[in-house]
């Protein structure tokens, strides 16, 4: 099921309106020349791109960061021959077919062409939807889209068509996305910053430009906007439900930097475990992160400032308040084999005590993991990782709430507690 769809406010659409006669000439640009913008010229000398070993090599590891194959690979599907399926709040998009394939691939495309597209999000074919990182990709350099675009077209070719997206007017229109980026897309350059380290200019590169991080961890705007001042400020991923941290130096404060380069390859570490999509992402795509590549990460994130984004405080009784012998006995019984009597951790199983994601704002992330269960990753660092068991079928929703609100509430945590209705709310949410 997906998640609820989000009602665009009549104040904002009538923002759209003295864009009209601009989106008119869009309209009449996408679909009289089949997209917009001026290809880049070939650069002096260029009549190929390399495709030995070692260029081939870096693509591999370049696209793995990246996460190409996930985006584009269906589940059980063909590599990279697109069609996986995104919702969004205003429909379903999928995404398109990377494999050399003539007809319904890139292989026809020019290095010029597929640069272009990453950076600009202008494909041979129009306009792409901002669901593709292109204001991420903007930032790759010319070597590392070239051996990218060198790996996509060594992989075998296979003929799938891409599935049409399912969406809601105005993005049903192509058209409509040139005042979308007219609105909210500012290309900017990553201009080395001089004054900090090498390592630390690596790790921006990898966070904000070819990793996309803040496309799960950035708090959305009107009309999925990420503003830059949002960026890895945590929020809600779309589609899934699921809460994405904030990443930044007062959210990641109990991690080392060698303990967050570690997790990032392992997925899971002292202070918690990758669950979710987040699983998923260290599944295919960090846990090949190279360890120089991990520290520069860890670095980079650290040395974030946290986001000031004002919110209107929820005012809903504290978990603490539900602590008492009956969450206690359930807290014994199912919980602190692994988690400690005091929520301490344990060697397989993270603190529960002091962790920001138990309690987070919203609850909705240590809902699903105690209704469904979870397990993390398992990487080439940790093969057999620990799995959490699901409680769904096990205990009541009383008693789910009730172990939910104890886990908030003790320990030294101070979080609100958890409704019923918000229980109920993750039930609705996609099992993935």
């Amino acid at each position: 099921m997906n998640a609820p769809r989000r009602r665009v406010s009549p104040m904002a659409l009538f923002a759209l309106v003295p864009l009209l006669p601009l989106f008119v000439i869009g309209w009449v640009l996408v679909n009289a020349q089949g997209g917009i913008g001026v290809l880049s010229a070939p650069r002096d000398g260029e009549t190929s791109i390399a495709s030995d070993a070692a260029t081939l090599q870096r693509g591999e590891y370049l696209a793995r960061l990246g996460n190409c194959t996930t985006c584009h690979t269906t589940r059980g599907g063909a590599e990279l021959a697109g069609g996986r399926a995104f919702s969004t709040d205003y429909g379903t998009i999928h995404s398109t077919n990377l494999t050399p394939d003539a007809a319904t691939g890139i292989g026809e495309w020019s290095v010029q062409e597929f640069g272009h597209a990453m950076r600009h999000g202008v494909s041979r074919h129009g306009l792409l939807y901002p669901v593709f990182p292109f204001q991420n990709f903007q930032h790759l350099t010319d070597a590392d889209v070239d051996a990218i675009f060198a790996w996509l077209r060594s992989r075998p070719a296979i003929a799938q068509a891409t599935p049409a997206n399912t969406l809601a007017f105005p993005a049903s229109s192509r058209a409509m996305v040139l005042g979308w980026r007219m609105l909210f897309h500012r290309p900017q350059p990553l201009v080395e910053d001089v004054s900090r380290s090498a390592q630390w200019n690596r790790g921006r590169y990898l966070v904000e430009g070819l990793g996309h991080c803040d496309m799960c961890h950035g708090e959305r705007a009107e009309f999925g906007s990420l503003p830059s001042d949002r960026r890895n400020a945590g929020g809600t991923i779309p589609g899934l439900g699921w809460r994405a941290p904030p990443l930044d130096q007062d959210a990641l404060s109990r991690w080392s930097q060698d303990e967050l380069a570690y997790y990032l390859r392992a997925g899971t570490g002292k202070h918690g475990s990758a669950y979710g999509p987040m699983a998923e992402v260290i599944a295919s795509s960090l846990q090949y992160l190279e360890p120089a590549d991990a520290q520069a990460m860890a670095a980079y994130l650290q040395s974030l400032p946290p986001a000031r984004i004002h919110r209107v405080p929820v005012r809903q009784p504290q978990a603490s308040a539900s602590v008492g012998p009956a969450s206690i006995a359930l807290y014994e019984r199912h919980c602190a084999d692994c988690h400690g009597s005091k929520g301490e951790g344990g060697e397989r199983a993270p603190p529960l005590a002091g962790n920001p994601q138990v309690t987070a704002e919203d609850p909705v992330n240590p809902i699903r993991v105690v209704l469904y269960g979870a397990a993390a990753p398992a990487t080439r660092a940790e093969p057999a990782p620990h799995s959490m068991p699901p409680f769904v079928d096990r205990i009541s929703d009383a008693d789910i709430a009730l172990l939910l609100n104890h886990i908030r509430g003790s320990f030294g945590n101070q979080a609100a507690a958890v409704s019923r209705e918000q229980l109920s709310a993750a039930r609705t949410l996609p099992l993935e």
